[in-house]
């Protein structure tokens, strides 16, 4: 969206000035100050370090050793104390001429200073670029702003899995997004790597790693036939464009941790720190001879190894192995500025569940805050969470023995002390909610919590009262917000509602941050601008960031309509959050999982019509749209189009499936055909707006577990529909 206004009038002389001698990152802010003053004015101006005599305006940027008078009053002291997060935009008078100092607690924060300057000229940063306003005339805005944040860390997840998610994304696709994630305020990056991809080799006892793959080894032809095709250029299969398909596995390896070093340095060049997950209890199959016993994960495609429940919780060779995998891990990469290490999404380690507490109760005296029966209990009590209680209930076995191995293996065998970096600070992620009240003892001084209570925002919201639970004023502690579940799959998702309630409660019980979870990103500005804004302010409410992102992008006539089209989308999600957990997972079986002889629910029947009234809406938004903002609308109407088909297509291969089993060949065949044109119709609508990486991956996704097997499945009754005729 980022054109050049030229302005025709007269500007004056402005002057950009830094230090010569500041942090690379402050010369960065002053040379983007730089570009939007171009951009947005037609002002032509290069950083400097010295004022000239011709200057008549200046930008004051960074920590410069200068006197400066403030706007109101001399006496008023124009450098107020900041935190490191903090900033100031501030008018002043610095050698008899108007001036601005943008100034931050550190450089990234001078940085985070100049994108909100230029926020204060109009302009919007979505995730796939800038929103200009119209052209105006050069003006010095009357600015006296100090801001800290409310919520300190906003951390935005990267690589994680699926390719319909950023697992698919090159250093092409991430490097606008990161771009526009600076602006926005992010400080932090969660690189989320899982132990069957390409990003992290090690060796021991003369076994090395030889195996990797990307998206649980799936794989996604791109053939001539598919819906979409277009969209993939002369690509004959979907793939990361930075890393070799077929290639042998040290060729896979070597770009692969090119591809995660580059990340984090395109993020440290931004001023966004980087965490990294280690997976230390978890391998890939050629580890489990050294064992003493293994089993294979409960994961999609099983393709790694874990301990069984009842290994030793000080079994030597698993102790060993974790520790190889950690000092790979920070050794590989000792420029990221957390290791995270999480817990299993499904524990299977936990027999030894009482000796782990035992230990730490000794070690730390966590039964004085909450007893081992009274953590049992409460998980059993846990009953709504997806799997019910004995899922609940295992989760927490299992963390108290994860608990116990992080603690022995970094604070008493000190697995890091021979690394690169035996200094690295650690984020305990995911520990069970029945968990928190104990973790102020478990967690060191400096180290964090990133914490995951539901899969969706509004199962979240169910459950709020947990959030009080996490002792907050004994380490920093954030929560995962899903912004796009996968198990809701690829429909149309919006959960700003939800997590503006969730912020709420943030700020309430003192977290410190948030952590985004999502796959596609494209549904998401209206949330992502939200999530930036009460970072720093704490009573925003959604609705106003609604209205300020669509009043810049599509212009104000259209804000009621394009307000009701985003409510019906939340109100869909948030139905959708409660009975369509695996409606569109992507994965195998996506769409034959529905050929079975039940109509389609009255739930999806409401969403689909969710869905139809938010298109209607968006349909009114379009006729009262500028047209600079035309794309942004005709991509939910595209979205839209694909929810509401792809609903029908289910309805029609349920009504398919009920045909067939009532001996109706016919039927079943008419059905299945309506199906499938449907299956096309929604593949086409969102192929025509799709935007990334991401979309062309679910696009390739759909191919492969919809449009094919409904296709084939047609051919199927077409040729029993002949056999039948011939007889």
């Amino acid at each position: 969206m980022q054109t050049h206004h030229t302005h025709t009038g007269d500007n004056p002389q402005v002057a950009v000035i830094v230090s010569g001698n500041a942090p690379e990152l402050e010369h960065f802010a002053a040379e983007q100050l730089c570009d939007y003053l171009e951009i947005l004015f037609g002002v032509e101006t290069r950083p400097v370090s010295d004022v000239s005599t011709e200057a008549e305006v200046l930008f004051l940027v960074g920590n410069l050793n200068i006197d400066v008078t403030g706007q109101e009053t001399k006496e008023r002291s124009p450098f107020p104390s900041l935190n490191e997060q903090g900033f100031i935009l501030r008018r002043v008078q610095f050698r008899g001429r108007p001036s601005v100092m943008v100034r931050g607690g550190c450089p990234r924060a001078t940085l985070w200073a100049v994108y909100e300057l230029v926020e204060r000229w109009g302009v919007r940063y979505l995730l796939h670029g800038d929103v200009l306003p119209a052209p105006s005339t050069f003006h010095l805005p009357d600015l006296d702003l100090v801001m800290e944040p409310t919520l300190s860390v906003r951390q935005w997840r990267v690589i994680n899995d699926f390719a319909c998610g950023p697992e698919s994304w090159g250093m092409g696709d991430y490097r606008p997004v990161l771009d526009q994630l600076a602006k926005l305020k992010f400080n932090r990056i969660l690189l989320s790597i899982w132990p069957w991809q390409p990003f992290l080799h090690y060796e021991i006892k003369g076994v090395k790693r030889n195996s990797a793959t990307l998206w649980f080894d799936f794989h996604y032809p791109i053939t001539d036939d598919m819906v979409g095709r277009d969209l993939f250029g002369d690509e004959d299969e979907f793939w990361n464009p930075d890393l070799p398909r077929g290639a042998d596995y040290e060729e896979f390896m070597a770009a692969g941790q090119q591809l995660v070093r580059d990340l984090i340095s395109c993020a440290h060049q931004r001023g966004i720190e980087c965490v990294i997950v280690a997976t230390l209890t978890e391998f890939p199959p050629e580890f489990a001879p050294l064992l003493t016993d293994s089993q294979e994960v409960h994961q999609l495609a099983e393709l790694t190894v874990v301990p069984t429940a009842e290994t030793d919780i000080d079994d030597p060779a698993l102790t060993e192995l974790a520790t190889t995998v950690l000092r790979a891990t920070v050794d590989t990469y000792p420029e990221v500025d957390y290791v995270a290490l999480g817990m299993p999404e499904f524990r299977q380690w936990s027999g030894l569940y009482e000796r782990a507490w035992e230990a730490l109760d000794a070690k730390y005296n966590i039964s004085s805050l909450r007893s081992i029966d009274d953590v049992l209990t409460a998980a059993v009590q846990r009953s709504a969470y997806p799997g019910g209680a004995e899922r609940a209930l295992q989760e927490v076995k299992g963390d108290i023995v994860a608990l116990y191995f992080y603690d022995r293996l970094l604070n008493e065998i000190e697995a890091l002390k021979k690394s690169s970096r035996p200094d690295m600070k650690f984020i305990y992620n995911n520990v069970a909610e029945e968990l928190f009240p104990v973790l102020g003892r478990l967690v060191p001084h400096g180290w964090e919590t990133l914490n995951f209570v539901d899969y969706t925002a509004s199962r979240i919201v169910k459950r709020r009262e947990v959030l009080k639970n996490i002792p907050s004023n004994e380490h920093v502690c954030s929560l995962i917000y899903t912004l796009h579940d996968d198990n809701v799959g690829l429909l149309p998702q919006l959960a700003t509602g939800s997590l503006y309630e969730l912020t709420q409660d943030l700020c309430r019980h003192g977290w410190a941050g948030f952590s985004t979870r999502y796959w596609l990103i494209a549904d998401h500005d209206p949330c992502v601008a939200y999530l930036a804004r009460a970072a720093w302010y704490r009573n925003v409410n959604h609705e106003d960031i609604y209205r300020d992102q669509i009043r810049a992008v599509c212009g104000e006539a259209c804000i009621e309509e394009m307000l009701t089209m985003f409510r019906e989308v939340e109100r869909t999600t948030v139905a959708l959050e409660a009975h369509g957990l695996g409606l569109t997972f992507p994965v195998p079986g996506m769409l034959i999982k529905h050929w079975t002889p039940q109509p389609i629910s009255d739930e999806l029947i409401e969403d689909r019509q969710g869905y139809q009234r938010a298109l209607d809406a968006a349909h009114r938004a379009r006729e009262k749209t500028q047209s600079s903002g035309q794309n942004y609308v005709d991509y939910w109407i595209g979205r839209l189009q694909f929810g509401i088909r792809y609903l029908d297509m289910i309805g029609t291969v349920r009504r398919a499936a009920i045909a067939e089993a009532d001996g109706k060949a016919a039927e079943a065949l008419q059905h299945s055909e309506t199906a499938l044109a449907a299956a096309r119709q929604a593949l086409e609508a969102y192929a025509d707006v799709a935007r990334d990486q991401s979309d062309r991956g679910a696009i390739a996704v759909m191919n492969a577990y919809v449009y094919r097997p409904l296709k084939e499945k047609v051919g199927v009754l077409q040729k029993g529909s002949s056999n039948v005729g011939s007889i």
